[in-house]
């Protein structure tokens, strides 16, 4: 299911990073819903055709971390091109600021995305029945779509599992958002790091649109990371047809040559 290793290497934030502890509303089972395996299921038929469906994309990158106790920031900005089945390669077209924020966040960060590339890295950091527990949290509005918000527990105490709540599409049942904190804490200094990922949905798939993480280091204090994702290109599989409209930004192998 739903692949965590693309920016994940946000945790290494904390080697330089209390975050926004979401406020959290009540919500009960109602009738008329899926439970939750059948969102699940759902979820996992989604994430395997937008597997098949999606050939390409180019899309910039554009990092910013922060420090406020010792006033340091820094800037990165990266073109990522993403070729199925996983392969991602970047380009660094501009860095700014803070020397040590880039070398010890953001090139770390690209580099654990080849890391976490390797299809058993993958298999262990989905977000599925194998790796973690799901719990029924209600429904919710989510930018004028309706969403399913699950409880997500960590079967294993590792630093790419997350303790948090995701949000599923009610329609195209992909994951929305995903919210919450590192299972294992990714350094001895980082006494809390809060991670908030949303998903952008274009023609039913649902892709990266930003990730903000804000933790509380021991000495540097509170620091955050923030990534934003501009899509340029988009290439897809027209055998697999798409259960929406097309958008502008995409295009076919044929149409693209």
């Amino acid at each position: 299911m739903l692949t965590f290793g693309l920016i994940f290497g946000f945790c290494l934030l904390t080697s330089a990073t209390y975050g926004f502890l979401e406020q959290s509303v009540p919500m009960v089972q109602q009738e008329n819903v899926p439970s939750v395996d059948e969102i699940l299921d759902r979820l996992k038929a989604h994430d395997e055709w937008q597997g098949r469906y999606l050939v390409e994309y180019r899309a910039q990158r554009k990092f910013s971390a922060t420090n406020l106790r010792f006033k340091e920031e820094a800037t990165l900005e990266v073109r990522t091109t993403f070729r199925r089945p996983d392969t991602l390669d970047s380009e660094v077209l501009r860095a700014e600021g803070s020397k040590i924020i880039r070398e010890r966040v953001f090139n770390k960060i690209l580099e654990a995305e080849n890391e976490t590339k390797a299809t058993l890295t993958k298999q262990q950091i989905d977000i599925g029945p194998a790796n973690y527990s799901f719990s029924y949290l209600g429904r919710q509005d989510c930018d004028g779509r309706e969403c399913y918000r699950l409880g997500i527990t960590p079967k294993r105490k590792e630093k790419y599992l997350i303790e948090g709540q995701i949000w599923i599409d009610a329609d195209d049942w992909g994951i929305v958002r995903i919210q919450g904190s590192p299972a294992k804490r990714p350094s001895f200094w980082a006494r809390q790091t809060q991670i908030d990922r949303r998903y952008k949905r274009i023609d039913a798939m649902w892709l990266d649109d930003t990730l903000e993480s804000i933790s509380d280091v021991f000495i540097a204090g509170r620091c955050s990371l923030k990534i934003q994702y501009s899509y340029e290109s988009i290439q897809t599989d027209p055998q697999y047809g798409s259960p929406g409209n097309s958008a502008s930004l995409i295009t076919t192998p044929a149409a693209s040559r």
